[in-house]
């Protein structure tokens, strides 16, 4: 072998023979022990690791080098630290034989791999070509700070490395005790190519108990990457699946790309599997996930299943493209398997172009509704939606052009169709005076063509199948004049604003149905707009005049209170609002909020909207939020005032929510909260209570729900979640549900 030697110092002994040459060739030699199994990570093969004594500087430095001519070995003694490539060997003594080829270092043995693993011996030995090697007590600190420890150590193959009589864990050590969790096993044996470790006769202990055993463990090893094999299951019973395992298969195809396959066995519910699959692109993503079981006797179903699956792809720096598909066989099928389940399964697909100044998109939806009585025939599909949209440069003066355009789709089995094309153009006008006052101007056209189809029309008794349009200026003009006063650590800000919207009356006649702007919501983020409804089928018209008046308080360093109350006058009235909108009459409801955050321990949050005669509450939204990380309260509470007199089915929503977190020390953390129903009629909907424990090497989490609510062949009730969490190895859950609804 030969190599570069960078460094050679210290002193040779007057007793020994001395050839300087074949002293130095043998210690380019012991400079090769770096290739040996630092971090359990050598080089594949002798000659990889001969080759990289070629190209990589060696660095020696002892007390003390001699060589030996009648046993024909060269030794450096007395702080030996050998650096090859960055891997550091130190020892008190190295020697290496040329007659038997092999190299022993003896005495505070370490050796730092690249990565950051660290292996401590008594003594290490091994041959030239690093095939071989044998050791006494290896003790291992890995990259991620786990450590293992063995009796024995050997090394064969030049891949192959063997712990005998072993222990793996990632929990520190303490003297008076048995870490968290170990994992003891007869032989660890680390397998260099495949990057996994493998236990032979492995038991789990948790505090130095006994509680697991197998004859066989895999895993990779913690600084490898992804590895294909089995994941920890999950384990469930209930009154939904009755009792369940599901056993995930990871399949690690490519760098690019991964799989996972989980079987289900279910005692109550069927068997069937789940598959993932995901794939990243350079300029994309992929991701495929969907299930399939046999169907039960009280679903009354031959199979079960979901589709939930996205794509993206982004074209170039300007467009996008991209799809999601969300789909399942029936209503109760993702809450009674435990899959995500919102109320509206959103299928889209899209495409997208953005610039400086413009946007344009192309999408597509299917929606299935989960929950509720709307059946899929009166479910919209919507193909194709269109949306454009400009805003020019500032021109002189500071005033800039917008245009937006937007075109739809919208057709149903059983139910209206509607066809529509909109435009609008508009001018603003910002401007700042010398006193601080801002003024916006804006001026807009927007013109609406349909054609509809089984429209109803409630004063014809008919339906209407044909067209319909409108055109729709409008002129606004905003004031706003902040003003500021500061006093010692405080700063205030008053702050008027008046805003004026003109705008013709009569805009929505029965041909055209409302599709998009049925969910107003009347309050103060929307207060300032010149078109409240959120969608294109209703407008407001008249005139109008919006004001309100914000008031805020700042500290010098932190905290602040912010609030604001505001009302809307019209000079017509109009019926386009719902009765219980706030928006009837001329006179709207007053909004307002009062935002209250004096420190990092105290927030609050309200929003309100008071009846404009008696003041009374029609909506009243709170947030708050109170205390420390060792005791922190929060509180959301939620009225809506719906009730309509001529239909009792119809009744106030009014919801509180609580919660509790305490951060109990560095470890031990509890969290609870529950869900009223405070309408008549209502009650308790969901209770929750959750203990965990969390340090550097395990989680154990405990959390019980009582949930009061069900749908169909859904069963809810009391259940309970066991998690553990053996870092660097893998969670396992238990969650079983203790009783059904009542």
């Amino acid at each position: 072998m030969t190599g570069r030697l960078g460094v050679v110092s210290g002193d040779t002994s007057p007793g020994a023979k001395r050839r300087p040459w074949p002293a130095i060739a043998a210690l380019v030699v012991i400079g090769v022990l770096f290739g040996a199994p630092s971090g359990l990570r050598a080089q594949d093969t002798a000659q990889d690791a001969a080759q990289d004594s070629v190209t990589t500087e060696t660095l020696l430095q002892a007390d003390e080098i001699s060589y030996d001519d009648n046993t024909d070995t060269v030794t450096a003694s007395g702080r030996v630290e050998i650096d090859r490539g960055g891997r550091i060997l130190l020892a008190d003594q190295v020697t290496y034989d040329r007659a038997t080829d092999r190299a022993t270092a003896t005495g505070n043995v370490s050796v730092l791999d690249t990565n950051g693993t660290v292996l401590f011996f008594d003594s290490l030995a091994i041959t030239g070509d690093l095939k071989e090697g044998l050791a006494r007590d290896v003790r291992v600190l890995l990259a991620d700070k786990s450590r293992m420890v063995g009796r024995g150590f050997s090394r064969r193959d030049g891949n192959i490395n063997e712990l005998f009589d072993a222990i793996y864990s990632a929990c520190d050590i303490c003297a008076d005790r048995p870490p968290v969790w170990q994992i003891r096993a007869g032989k660890v044996r680390y397998d260099q190519k495949e990057e996994m470790v493998y236990y032979r006769n492995a038991r789990v202990e948790m505090l130095g108990v006994p509680v697991f055993y197998t004859p066989y463990l895999a895993h990779p090893d913690p600084t490898a990457g992804r590895k294909s094999g089995l994941l920890l299951p999950a384990v469930g019973g209930g009154a939904n699946l009755g009792v369940s395992y599901r056993q995930p298969y990871y399949i690690n195809i490519a760098p690019d790309r991964d799989a996972t396959l989980s079987p289900l066995f279910t005692t109550d519910a069927g068997s069937g599997a789940t598959a993932e699959y995901r794939q990243v692109f350079a300029s994309g993503d992929l991701m495929l996930f969907g299930s399939l079981v046999s169907g039960d006797a009280e679903s009354n179903k031959d199979f079960r299943g979901h589709i939930r699956s996205s794509a993206r792809w982004d074209i170039d720096e300007n467009w996008r493209t991209g799809a999601e598909l969300h789909l399942a066989s029936d209503r109760t099928y993702l809450r009674r398997y435990g899959f995500e389940a919102p109320t509206w399964l959103t299928s889209r697909a899209f495409l997208e172009r953005f610039t400086r100044n413009t946007y344009f998109s192309a999408e597509a939806f299917n929606f299935q509704r989960q929950r509720g009585s709307l059946g899929l025939s009166q479910t919209p599909i919507i193909a194709p939606l269109l949306q454009f949209s400009y805003v020019s440069d500032s021109m002189p003066g500071g005033s800039y052009f917008t245009a937006d355009s937007n075109a739809v789709v919208l057709v149903r089995t059983d139910g209206s169709d509607q066809n529509r094309f909109s435009a609008a153009v508009g001018w603003h006008l910002p401007y700042t005076s010398d006193l601080g006052a801002v003024t916006t101007l804006s001026a807009s056209m927007r013109g609406d063509a349909y054609y509809v189809r089984d429209v109803a029309r409630p004063s014809e008794g008919d339906t209407y199948t044909g067209t319909a349009g409108r055109a729709v200026p409008r002129l606004s003009l905003e004031w706003r004049l902040p003003m500021i006063n500061s006093s010692g650590p405080l700063t205030q800000m008053l702050e008027p604003v008046v805003m004026g919207v003109v705008s013709p009356i009569g805009q929505n006649p029965e041909k055209i149905p409302n599709e998009d702007s049925r969910d107003l919501e009347f309050d103060d983020t929307n207060l300032f707009s010149a078109q409240r409804f959120t969608g294109f089928d209703r407008v407001e018209g008249g005139a109008r005049i919006n004001y309100g008046l914000r008031w805020s308080l700042f500290g010098a360093r932190s905290g602040t209170i912010t609030t604001f109350i505001g009302q809307r006058y019209r000079f017509h009235r109009d019926d386009v609002y719902n009765p219980l909108s706030g928006l009837n009459g001329k006179f709207s409801d007053y909004v307002g909020h009062v935002d209250f955050a004096p420190n990092p321990y105290v927030y609050a949050l309200y929003r309100f909207r008071l009846d404009k005669d008696n003041l009374a509450a029609r909506r009243s939204e709170l947030a708050a939020a109170v205390g420390p990380p060792i005791f922190r309260l929060g509180v959301n509470y939620l009225f809506v005032k719906q009730g309509d007199p001529s239909n009792p089915a119809i009744g106030d929503r009014e919801e509180l929510y609580v919660a509790a977190s305490s951060k109990i020390n560095q470890y031990w953390s509890l969290n609870a909260s529950h869900r009223e129903d405070l309408s008549p009629g209502g009650g308790r909907i969901r209770t929750a209570l959750g203990v965990e424990y969390e340090d550097e090497c395990f989680i154990f989490g405990i959390d019980f729900a009582d949930d009061n609510t069900f749908d169909r062949d859904f069963k809810s009730g009391i259940s309970v979640l066991l998690r553990f969490n053996l870092k660097t190895i893998g969670e396992i859950n238990f969650n079983t549900n203790v009783s059904a609804a009542r």
